[in-house]
């Protein structure tokens, strides 16, 4: 069968396209292999029960620990409950937080931090145009981390990183029933400053995956093992809740 090249190519129709894809030997079965790599490597490949186990031990160990903050001001005397449930439970939270790094640095293609961190001028390039699309009221269709959506997911892990490390050098370093001083007292008022950037990221999470949903983008559903749903408007970009 010939193939149309040149000016004649440029007179296909889109019938004449369907037809050439269906019945040219080795066209249809390459395409659908390149979708399927493709998929494999894509962001938004199903995300497996180890990352939302993951994903959710996260949440409700940092949580935890995020709510448990101020009982641990307790750490001067020599009965320190608080301090001892909060120490631990954020030790439960830096374990997860190795995990999710571990797992970003040597699991899947779609997981790994290179597929999706924007410290790229292309990756970056994409944030502003989502930013720029929030002000129109427009959220553009991307991958899952792509754009916008993985500067937030980058600035969480960071900030959950930080209160990892900082409340790790505590943990081995407060004597309880004394007064924290030196370095560690210094590393001390940074974890208690860090604290205040945990509620802006769960803000920031938690409202980002709203607009998605008021958008028809149910990102939320992935988490419980559940196929996302998509309503994508005419224009192809949702549009957030306006008139």
């Amino acid at each position: 069968m010939k193939i149309p090249c040149g000016k004649a190519a440029g007179n296909i129709k889109l019938t004449d396209m369907k037809f050439y894809y269906n019945n040219i030997p080795g066209v249809k079965k390459m395409t659908e292999k390149n979708i399927r790599d493709n998929d494999k490597t894509s962001t938004d490949a199903p995300l497996g029960a180890f990352v939302i186990l993951v994903h959710l031990g996260l949440l409700i160990a940092g949580m935890t620990a995020w709510l448990s903050g101020d009982m641990a001001d307790d750490y001067k005397r020599l009965a320190h409950s608080g301090f001892t449930l909060h120490s631990w439970v954020g030790m439960g939270a830096a374990f997860f937080i190795f995990l999710r790094l571990v797992w970003g640095v040597f699991g899947p293609q779609n997981v790994r931090f290179t597929r999706w961190v924007p410290f790229t001028r292309e990756r970056l390039a994409l944030v502003g145009e989502d930013i720029r699309g929030l002000l129109r009221f427009q959220m553009p269709e991307r991958p899952t981390h792509e754009g916008l959506s993985g500067l937030v997911q980058t600035f969480g892990l960071l900030i959950f990183l930080f209160m990892a490390l900082s409340g790790g050098f505590l943990f081995f370093s407060l004597e309880p029933g004394q007064k924290a001083t030196g370095l560690a007292h210094a590393v001390k008022e940074l974890h208690e400053a860090g604290e205040l950037l945990v509620p802006l990221f769960l803000f920031t999470h938690v409202g980002a995956v709203t607009l998605h949903a008021l958008a028809g983008r149910h990102l939320w559903r992935r988490m419980i093992l559940l196929k996302e749903v998509r309503e994508v408007t005419p224009q192809g970009k949702a549009q957030i809740g306006r008139d």
